[in-house]
């Protein structure tokens, strides 16, 4: 029987949460296993951050099980952090890093990518991804990245124009995907515009006025 991605990922997590125990959380035969489950969650667009967290730790501990050739790694887990955002994984992760970790090209781009998120040049870190394959083929990245973009829109905006926001959440192969955006996100499409805002924002402020009977006012008023 052929187990579904699901509960591959159910099945692994446990086996992970129980090697974590202890002082058996740095051995470095589990090391392997780590990795397997990391490009797991790559590939089928799962999430264990201290998992992920414990391969870097491995390699901060046991510098002799990192080598230049698995700094690849190293890139899935930042990748799969940085797609928590506004979560901080991946500042927690990039702390684990060797000089050697922080001074590989790809790491570098990863960084790029992350100051242009977190400094919210949606436009630009659109340009950028499309130079490096693990922003790519990592699945649900695309999707992480435009949840924060919309968190951040109800943040900052109330109305913005249609052409603007598409240019903040990419590239779109269907129209489909910018209506689904727009109905998870309560979105209201008003021509050009689109209001982002929270709900309670669109509706209008009315002035009350309360009128005072003269025969309730006329006591108060002799008091002076």
């Amino acid at each position: 029987m052929v187990m579904d991605a699901l509960a591959q990922f159910k099945e692994m997590q446990e086996e992970a949460f129980y090697s974590m125990e202890g002082l058996s959380r740095l051995n470095p035969e589990k090391l392997d296993f780590y990795i397997d489950y990391i490009k797991f969650q790559v590939s089928h667009g799962f999430y264990d951050p201290d998992a992920n967290l414990n391969i870097l730790k491995l390699y901060q501990f046991s510098p002799e099980l990192y080598s230049r050739s698995c700094v690849g790694n190293v890139h899935m887990v930042l990748v799969k952090a940085l797609m928590q955002l506004p979560n901080s994984d991946y500042v927690l992760c990039r702390a684990q890093l060797s000089q050697d970790m922080i001074d590989d090209p790809l790491t570098k781009k990863i960084d790029e990518v992350a100051r242009l998120l977190e400094t919210c040049q949606f436009p630009e870190f659109w340009n950028v991804i499309q130079e490096e394959k693990i922003f790519t083929t990592t699945v649900g990245f695309v999707e992480a990245v435009r949840n924060f973009v919309c968190f951040v829109l109800k943040l900052t905006y109330k109305n913005v124009e249609k052409d603007f926001l598409m240019q903040l959440l990419g590239p779109m192969t269907d129209q489909a995907i910018f209506e689904d955006l727009a109905e998870k996100n309560n979105w209201v499409v008003t021509g050009d515009t689109v209001f982002v805002g929270e709900k309670e924002e669109m509706v209008e402020q009315k002035e009350i006025v309360e009128k005072m009977p003269i025969d309730v006012v006329t006591p108060i008023l002799a008091i002076r």
